[in-house]
């Protein structure tokens, strides 16, 4: 009834925006309008990235993105121009967070979550 239904990403360059997500986490994106291009997971909720002047320098709120590998993707984030704000830290029993600005100065979060343990 209350899911989370749809995340917005704000961006100064949709075309260079499209690229670095697309190849981050493999997201194809649909233009919806000149300011404005969707994306779907295929898995999980999808969203939008949309045009702005300026980018907020920090947000209250935190959309968090589910990865195999937070160290591969940091690694990835990196050489995409992106910038890594909370290094991967654990929370035990449960996975790893970490925190990315992508080349253009929006901020994401990254979820790895931990094996499932095999009930004996």
């Amino acid at each position: 009834m209350h899911d989370v239904t749809h995340v917005e990403i704000p961006t100064r360059d949709l075309a260079r925006a499209k690229r670095f997500y697309g190849k981050l986490f493999g997201w194809q994106f649909r233009d919806f309008d000149p300011g404005y291009a969707l994306f779907d997971p295929k898995k999980g909720v999808g969203g939008g990235i949309y045009k702005v002047k300026s980018i907020p320098t920090k947000s209250p709120v935190r959309v968090y993105v589910g990865v195999a590998n937070i160290d591969d993707t940091l690694k990835q984030v990196r050489a995409g121009g992106g910038k890594v704000l909370q290094p991967k830290a654990q929370v035990p029993g449960m996975g790893w967070y970490a925190s990315f600005r992508d080349p253009q100065g929006a901020e994401l979060w990254l979820w790895q979550r931990a094996p499932r343990r095999r009930k004996r």
